[in-house]
């Protein structure tokens, strides 16, 4: 079904309102109103305020910190969405928690990713998201999901550092990735060996690629507390690179040990997208990038019924 432009609204989720509403001001699309509190005893309760009847609902919401609630609030506004009439429900999902548990590699755990694209499928009609950290991902939804990928945006915003430079894949499963960056920038590539001891910590065996007498440029989809991060810059720096050192990942969370460790790094820029708001202890050298254009542009496709 084909949508018109007076047809398509956008939603925004109370997790980053910021990003839908700089997405509908490029649209030129009205923002729904809704409503997101709580019952006295801690229950989500939303409610949207304007009439859906006939509208094709773009609700904007990164599955970010607290991942359970704004995960819940999402299928309860979807849910509010259909019930009022909406002729579809498109959940454009710049963060997707959970994306990281697409695997199980050991006994007695769940396959999280399988779980949350299961409740997403059930709730939405259509799915946007951003850099998804395993391809896998979406072959676990049984919706049509659109991956809008930001490389060529991030590539523009450090061109400027690409001058004797190599781009750092910070492991083996970045590889692709960071290919496709270093291709945009002309640059080559060196690649990480990283073998994870836990959730926070890595080691690493060694680096393939020459990184002496270069500055960096270390390109992944997610800096969460920094871990990788952290053993990829140590890795080259010993290797002989340049203390000049630029790190740019889609996703920046941002948690944990994250700002301390980077703190002891001789970063220059620090750069992500605003997939998610601006961390409180993001560095300082940290830019954004911003996805409401590109975002936009994938949500103005759809709307016309692609």
């Amino acid at each position: 079904m084909a949508s018109s432009r007076a047809d398509l609204v956008v939603l925004a989720g109370s997790s980053h309102p910021d990003l839908a509403r700089a997405i509908a001001i490029r649209l030129g699309a009205p923002l729904v109103r809704r409503t997101v509190d709580r019952f006295p005893d801690g229950e989500l309760r939303v409610r949207i305020e304007d009439d859906l009847r006939g509208r094709d609902v773009f609700l904007v919401q990164s599955i970010c910190a607290p991942v359970g609630d704004h995960l819940l609030e999402l299928l309860l506004l979807s849910d509010a969405c259909r019930r009022s009439g909406a002729a579809r429900v498109t959940g454009v999902l710049p963060y997707l928690g959970y994306a990281r548990q697409e695997r199980r590699d050991e006994p007695g755990i769940p396959l999280g990713a399988r779980v949350v694209a299961d409740a997403l499928s059930r709730a939405l009609d259509r799915a946007v998201v951003v850099d998804l950290h395993s391809a896998a991902v979406e072959g676990f939804f049984s919706i049509p999901v659109e991956q809008v990928n930001a490389v060529a945006q991030m590539a523009d915003a450090v061109r400027a550092d690409a001058t004797n430079a190599v781009v750092v894949s910070p492991d083996l499963g970045a590889v692709k990735r960071a290919e496709r960056f270093a291709r945009l920038l002309g640059l080559p590539v060196a690649i990480v060996h990283k073998a994870r001891v836990s959730g926070s910590e890595v080691s690493v065996s060694g680096v393939v690629g020459d990184v002496a007498g270069k500055a960096v440029i270390v390109f992944d989809d997610i800096i969460s507390t920094a871990g990788t991060v952290e053993a990829a810059v140590g890795a080259v720096l010993q290797a002989g690179a340049l203390r000049e050192v630029t790190i740019c990942a889609t996703h920046g969370l941002f948690v944990g040990p994250a700002a301390r460790r980077m703190q002891t790094l001789p970063l220059k820029r620090v750069v992500v997208t605003d997939s998610l708001p601006r961390a409180a202890n993001a560095p300082e050298a940290t830019e954004i990038v911003s996805l409401a254009g590109l975002l936009a542009d994938t949500v103005q496709r759809l709307g016309g019924g692609d």
